[in-house]
């Protein structure tokens, strides 16, 4: 019994722990002093990043770096490379003021890609547009993006606590399901009349 109740408890976790660790990655664009767009991807501490790119709306790639899915880098500018990644589409030239541009994290692993619409026009450097089209100070940004990784935890936890509680209550019905099981049992045998002895001893 007790190897079934650990086996049922393992896949549970399996399932439930990945689906609620899952959340949506908060990703915006700001300007710093000099007009330049920058990427802000703060990561919650098992996330890490695949590729940050700039494309034009239609289509086509302005500007890509990867990361090989090893990179913690919280802050991208917009045509500089960091130390721990590679230029794969250089950025020629500047971005247009006026054109509409997409930004895009990519994570490693299960995390969904994060895009974030912006026009360098619009940007300053004490507001960030978030990918939901909303403009945050950068305060309110930065604590969005903790909550979210504190609330990811604790829905792992909540997720354990629940398997906990199954595990035990199926605990708890197979020893009452066996209890039954043996008292039905000995009435059974209370019931049964003592057969005579004939072996003639």
């Amino acid at each position: 019994m007790h190897g079934i109740r650990a086996l049922v408890v393992s896949l549970m976790l399996a399932v439930l722990v990945p689906s609620c660790s899952m959340r949506h990655a908060t990703v915006g664009v700001r300007a710093n002093r000099e007009g330049e767009a920058v990427i802000l991807a703060p990561q919650c501490a098992d996330e890490r990043i695949e590729a940050v790119q700039v494309a034009d709306l239609d289509g086509p790639v302005r500007w890509r770096i990867e990361g090989g899915g090893s990179a913690v880098v919280p802050v991208f500018v917009v045509g500089v490379v960091p130390p721990s990644m590679r230029e794969r589409d250089p950025l020629e030239g500047v971005l247009d003021p006026d054109d509409a541009y997409v930004a895009t994290v990519e994570y490693a692993g299960s995390m969904p890609d994060t895009e974030v619409e912006f026009r360098t026009a619009s940007l300053s450097p004490d507001r960030v547009i978030d990918d939901e089209g909303v403009y945050r100070t950068r305060q309110e940004f930065i604590e969005e993006a903790d909550l979210g990784c504190a609330g990811g935890w604790l829905w792992v936890a909540a997720a354990i606590g629940i398997v906990v509680l199954l595990a035990v209550a199926a605990g708890s019905v197979w020893v009452i399901v066996r209890t039954l099981r043996k008292a039905k049992r000995l009435r059974e045998a209370e019931a049964t009349p003592d057969r005579p002895d004939l072996s003639g001893r």
